[in-house]
């Protein structure tokens, strides 16, 4: 199956790889619309693609604002518009949860910095503030964790407006757990489950190690259910954080394209990519009843970075300390030959490769930048 990869984020370096035929650059559709999408229509045109896929967010939300467009060309491998747009709002995802009586961080719409105070008696610490929608722009804004106070105060000296929204939500403690099924006819034909061992930041964010899972019925259900009422076909994962002490599972968000943790599956024997092109192409997927159940995976260049914030972290704070001394004990067994990498591949080493010397420069770069100015700042007190 030729795959053509295809970008409009600028800083992202040219991907290399065996199982890859081309590598194109497009105009960003929030910069250039018009260009985005003669660009990207005259590479399907002459490509004779069959299918295009959005790998991440922005991509899904520049899929589905030319959507109409697009859908002439080609399959889409996305819902339409209007059923997309539930997934990528945040707020109406966690609406339809609440509907589905599926349980749901206390969560309140905010637009403004100058409404937080009025929070800060009513919603216990810690907070995490979001935005409420996914962005076109590929400059996404960073979700915000605070323990008190002092810190949002800190942290919005001045009012400032929230485009998009935000949500404010308490914080949840618990292990990132997800669900992730590929839908078809309101059915769920595959279902995967993992969780989260190590993620970046170490506060909680992307998933660095994960381990596969046996899928829990009740969370099974409720992510079915949820996915049943936002109508959606196609691939998606449903994010809960579980208590572990006491099995309660709490709705973080949906994922309306393949996740950051896709490998793992398809390391354990569910391969969702093939079976959404075997449905698309009037193939019946042989879908296994049981995957290998423990299989663990890593993000590499994703370690380097949990590590270098970890490092960074640990001077002003006890819990980061902890973690990385946790984190170094536990190298031997994260880097264990048996542990699946994400990208890494005998016969097609160069993606994982390229990847982790562009973590290194990345870091590298960022941290003097960040030295260079403290030193400034410090010679001019």
């Amino acid at each position: 199956m030729p795959v053509d990869v295809v970008s409009f984020n600028a800083a992202e370096p040219a991907l290399i790889s065996r199982a890859i035929r081309n590598f194109y650059r497009i105009p960003r559709p929030d910069l250039d619309p018009a260009g985005f999408v003669d660009q990207l229509s005259e590479l399907l045109r002459r490509g004779k693609h069959d299918m295009l896929i959005p790998a991440d967010d922005q991509s899904l939300m520049a899929i589905t604002t030319h959507y109409d467009e697009l859908n002439n060309l080609t399959h889409l491998a996305c819902p339409p518009p209007l059923i997309t747009s539930l997934v990528l709002d945040k707020l109406s995802t966690l609406e339809a949860a609440q509907k589905c009586g599926i349980q749901i961080p206390n969560t309140k719409l905010i637009s403004n910095s100058k409404q937080l105070p009025g929070f800060f008696s009513s919603l216990p610490f810690p907070w995490v503030i979001k935005p409420a929608r996914k962005d076109l722009r590929v400059e996404e804004h960073k979700t915000l964790t605070f323990a008190t106070a002092d810190e949002v105060i800190k942290r919005f000296p001045l009012a400032q407006e929230f485009t998009p929204p935000m949500l404010l939500q308490e914080f949840c403690t618990g292990e990132g757990v997800g669900v992730e099924v590929l839908m078809n006819a309101g059915e769920g034909l595959a279902v995967f489950q993992h969780r989260r061992l190590q993620e970046l930041p170490y506060t909680g964010g992307y998933s660095v190690t994960a381990v596969a899972e046996r899928p829990n019925h009740e969370l099974v259900e409720n992510a079915l259910a949820l996915l049943r009422a936002l109508q959606w076909e196609g691939p998606a994962m449903v994010e809960f954080k579980v208590n572990t002490r006491s099995g309660g599972a709490i709705l973080m968000e949906v994922n309306g394209r393949y996740w950051g943790t896709i490998a793992l599956p398809i390391f354990a024997g569910i391969d969702f990519p093939l079976f959404q092109w075997q449905l698309i192409h009037g193939e019946v997927p042989a879908v296994p009843d049981h995957y290998a159940v423990g299989a663990k995976w890593r993000w590499t260049a994703g370690h380097l970075g949990r590590f270098n914030g970890l490092l960074l972290a640990a001077r002003r704070s006890d819990s980061a300390r902890r973690e990385l001394l946790l984190s170094v004990l536990q190298l031997p067994a994260t880097f264990a030959p048996w542990i699946h990498d994400a990208l890494f591949s005998l016969s097609d080493p160069m993606p994982a490769i390229r990847e982790v010397l562009w973590a290194v420069r990345y870091h590298l770069s960022d941290n003097w930048r960040a030295l260079s100015r403290r030193v400034s700042r410090h010679r001019e007190s």
